[in-house]
């Protein structure tokens, strides 16, 4: 398929912090319509340089999709990225005392032919919205999470829990065992939104107020402007988001027959089968069939056939009296007269 984009928006500050060790990729005025390549990082461990963990995850992942001019996603491509953004960061903690224990979440979005490939570690996270309903979203890596999952908080407690902030999964350095969750979506439409953001963003817009902001009839840039007026106003945290919206999405003719037969195949299934008749009726029929045939065959009038007339051939030279043949009367016995046959003549 073919995938095209309005131009992304990002909305990136510090909220009521000195120091933002959010990043995201591309950089802030950056982005245009051609990029596929979307990140948004948010770095763990304050003193211990967390904005230069995010940083190095954004610039090490982007650098090694050009490197190897990767233009479609599957779960390796995505495993290696990550693992060589892990290796940047461990390079770096080793050259650097004190930031050998910095880390960071990571979100990830790459559009290509197959639909879309969304990658996560932490509790930053990646919405997939359409007609004003979230269609999907990544599941935070979180100690509160945890909870909601098994059912100990509900997620409006969750936003409030002292613990939010604890995250069970971060890319650090010498964490080779980390892995992000991998999801692909095929489903695809023009109108679409993607939105990454970090949990700063969350703390002063819950799913329903971005959903609210999305639908609304106004222009991508006033929706990350209201956006980024909630964070100023309600967030202490640092707040970084990137809205994707897509434009169109175009499918390939092998692809849209493929799609078309598989709607007729799956409104085949739902069509209610037909019950079959009542077997005795049939068996009552057969038999009623099978005996008005054998009643006529058996009762059939013989049809009369006309003798067909009968042609004489005779040579030329032969001679056919016409007058009649006189009966010959009958003789009684002991009177009649006749002849031995060496007597008879021919006349």
């Amino acid at each position: 398929m073919k995938i095209q984009i309005n131009q992304p928006v990002p909305v990136h500050g510090p909220g009521k912090r000195a120091n933002n060790e959010d990043n995201l990729f591309p950089p802030p005025g950056a982005a245009t319509v051609n990029d596929a390549l979307f990140m948004v990082c948010d770095g763990v461990g304050g003193s211990e340089k967390g904005e230069v963990a995010s940083d190095l995850a954004c610039r090490s992942v982007s650098a090694y999709y050009q490197r190897h001019r990767i233009t479609v996603s599957d779960d390796a491509t995505v495993h290696n990225a990550i693992a060589f953004a892990r290796a940047e960061i461990e390079r770096y903690g080793r050259g650097n005392p004190g930031s050998q224990g910095m880390a960071t979440t990571l979100t990830f979005l790459h559009l290509h032919e197959r639909g879309a490939t969304v990658a996560h570690i932490g509790d930053s996270r990646v919405y997939h919205v359409r007609n004003g309903k979230v269609r999907w979203c990544t599941r935070d890596h979180s100690y509160v999470n945890d909870l909601v999952k098994a059912g100990v908080i509900t997620e409006e407690q969750a936003r409030t829990h002292p613990r939010r902030n604890v995250i069970m999964r971060a890319l650090q350095g010498g964490d080779a065992d980390v892995q992000a969750d991998i999801h692909h979506i095929a489903d695809l439409a023009a109108g679409d939104y993607f939105f990454l953001c970090s949990d700063g963003i969350l703390e002063s817009v819950d799913d329903n107020a971005l959903l609210k902001i999305l639908s609304a009839p106004t222009s991508d840039d006033a929706k990350m402007e209201q956006v980024r007026k909630l964070c100023e106003q309600f967030s202490n945290d640092n707040y970084t988001a990137y809205l994707v919206p897509i434009h169109s999405v175009e499918m390939p003719m092998v692809e849209l027959l493929s799609s078309e037969s598989t709607v007729k195949k799956e409104a085949a299934k739902n069509e209610p089968v037909p019950k079959p008749a009542n077997m005795n009726v049939w068996i009552m029929f057969a038999v009623l069939m099978f005996s008005s045939g054998w009643y006529f065959w058996h009762n059939r009038k013989p049809v009369p056939v006309k003798p067909k007339p009968v042609q004489v051939v005779v040579a030329k030279d032969s001679v056919i009296a016409l007058h009649p043949v006189k009966p010959v009367k009958s003789v009684k016995p002991g009177k009649a007269k006749g002849h031995s046959k060496k007597d008879k003549k021919m006349r």
